[in-house]
């Protein structure tokens, strides 16, 4: 859960920061802005359900998912007012990758998990022959 979110947030600062050099901060702003209306609600949903209790889990996820809906459509609105000469092109990008991002998640995870068991793999393997030396 935490991978999704971790990708999201990283995918759309790199994101930012690339279209900022490009295309100039506008551009790079509204990039973020349209990411992290998508990322800050799916981060503190994450957080959320991480501090519940296992059995209350689907209740969390069952009345948290339309509050984060309504948290991203607060975001963006707010992005639209407070952010002057924003690039419409810059939000909807943001956005897109922010969502699409989570395609990514699966192939991240298995990579990542793939290295924790090659490192737990070598763990025996090198306490045994520092007790045979």
């Amino acid at each position: 859960m935490l991978t999704a979110v971790i990708t999201q947030t990283v995918g759309t600062l790199i994101a930012g920061f690339i279209a900022w050099l490009v295309w100039g901060p506008i551009v790079g702003l509204s990039l973020v802005a349209g990411g992290g209306s998508i990322a800050i609600p799916n981060a503190l949903l994450a957080l959320r359900l991480i501090a519940s209790r296992p059995e209350v889990g689907p209740i969390v996820l069952l009345i948290g998912e339309p509050i984060k809906i309504a948290l991203s459509v607060l975001l963006l609105w707010a992005a639209v007012r407070w952010i002057e000469d924003l690039s419409w092109l810059g939000l909807i990008s943001g956005l897109v990758l922010a969502l699409k991002s989570l395609l990514l998640t699966p192939w991240i995870q298995g990579h990542l998990d793939r290295r924790q068991a090659e490192r737990m793999m070598s763990k025996p393997l090198d306490s045994q022959t520092k007790s045979s030396d």
